[in-house]
């Protein structure tokens, strides 16, 4: 297989740590509210890859992180007067409940930002050793970027500290040292967790690595994410783990060896989102006859370097071509022709089988194009349905179609 790795920017051949074993991180939902089909995009093609890897044999330890403590969340407490941990609870499970709709496959672990502030504590201490990190005297320990030869790789750029960046979202030019941790002057703060330190905030910089780490250890294979995780949230992680995890021989360890980043899912040109106010839940498609299903369906629909552009056309014309499947997948399931023998129905059949999925492979191997997978996985049921195929015959096409789905998890079937 080969994937486009970002912190090279080129397709690479994979080839993991382990030759049993891949291990991935994954950026989950941030849960003050539910997810849309923009952050779903996301979930599922990392889903589908990770279904890729176990169709070839792999075992796969995916950890998967639950920000449960964030500025949007809090706002949001304080909107709803709700307690924090109820209104993340409420939000997690909803998470929770349209993935498993939409076919994806739990993860092994979702470490909770608020279950790992002790951790996360302990990586800036350990920075702060190392010489990586320095504390400003006014309760706020930065990264220092000069320590890190490579920081910017991700992001394409040759970065040189020129100040220190308080904001935790920033463009490549406006970075610089960036915040770690900032300690609380008050006994008591809504936007603070307790450690043994007191009171403080880990920035969102700190906790994916600390997460990563401790779920994973210093090297994993894959660490994916939304395109907009590429810079710098992905970039200070990866400065992070590589430094806390490669000690000395810091500049040449790589924490992730990979690094996959799906691009958005647009509204109008716009990107989908909760403050832009134009977001579509997967309720919001259940609602209008579409199934989950066929909302997998239309976010592999278009490769994941790509933009897809939703509208309600679009996902009409997915949900048509389901259509057309389902009927050839239920021709197949009924079909008798042949008497059930091999010698009998369409000649050949083995070997168009066989090299269906040839096809199906060489195309996810192709950079994860999964659309061009679907499109083998419609062509050999449409054929199928079309030919006079025996009983026994149609039971293999029907084999062959689940296999596909093993990886895909939205054919009609």
């Amino acid at each position: 297989m080969e994937i486009y790795n970002s912190l090279g920017r080129k397709v690479e051949k994979f080839t993991p740590r382990s030759p049993k074993e891949v291990k991935i991180y994954t950026c989950g939902p941030t849960v003050y509210a539910r997810p849309h089909i923009g952050n779903f995009r996301t979930y599922v093609f990392e889903d589908t890859l990770k279904r890729y890897l176990l169709y070839h044999g792999y075992k796969v330890r995916h950890a998967m992180n639950i920000t449960d403590i964030d500025e949007t969340v809090e706002k949001e407490v304080r909107k709803a007067h709700v307690a924090r941990a109820a209104l993340t609870r409420k939000y997690e499970g909803l998470f929770r409940k349209d993935a498993a709709a939409l076919g994806m496959l739990p993860a092994d672990s979702y470490p909770h930002v608020s279950k790992y502030v002790e951790r996360m504590a302990g990586t800036v201490a350990a920075l702060l050793r190392m010489g990586a990190a320095y504390n400003d005297g006014k309760g706020r320990v930065f990264f220092d970027i000069s320590k890190f030869p490579s920081y910017g790789k991700l992001a394409g750029k040759r970065i040189r500290a020129q100040r220190k960046v308080m904001r935790e979202e920033y463009k490549p030019y406006q970075a610089g040292d960036f915040l770690l941790w900032s300690r609380c002057p008050r006994a008591e703060c809504e936007k603070c967790m307790e450690t043994d330190q007191g009171m403080c905030k880990p920035a969102w910089n700190v906790q994916c690595a600390a997460m990563a780490t401790a779920e994973l250890g210093g090297r994993i294979d894959i660490s994916m994410g939304g395109q907009d995780n590429l810079f710098n949230h992905h970039e200070n992680t990866r400065a992070i783990a590589n430094t806390l995890c490669g000690g000395k021989s810091r500049s040449g360890h790589e924490f992730s060896k990979y690094y996959v980043h799906v691009r958005h899912l647009i509204v109008g040109g716009k990107k989908m989102s909760k403050s832009k106010g134009n977001v579509v839940l997967l309720p919001d498609l259940l609602a209008r006859g579409f199934s989950a299903q066929e909302a997998r369906m239309m976010l592999l629909s278009v490769h994941y370097r790509r933009r897809l552009d939703f509208t309600w056309q679009y996902a009409r014309a997915v949900k048509m071509r389901s259509l057309g499947m389902r009927r050839a997948i239920n021709a197949l399931k009924n079909a008798h022709g042949g008497a059930g023998t091999e010698g009998a129905g369409r000649e050949g059949f083995l070997e168009f089988a066989v090299d269906a999925q040839k096809e199906f492979e060489a195309s996810l191997g192709d950079n994860m194009d999964v659309p061009s997978a679907l499109d083998v996985a419609e062509k050999f049921a449409l054929e199928c349905a079309g030919a006079d195929l025996s009983g026994k015959q149609a039971r293999r096409a029907i084999a062959l179609l689940r296999k596909f789905d093993s990886v895909l998890a939205c054919l009609p079937i």
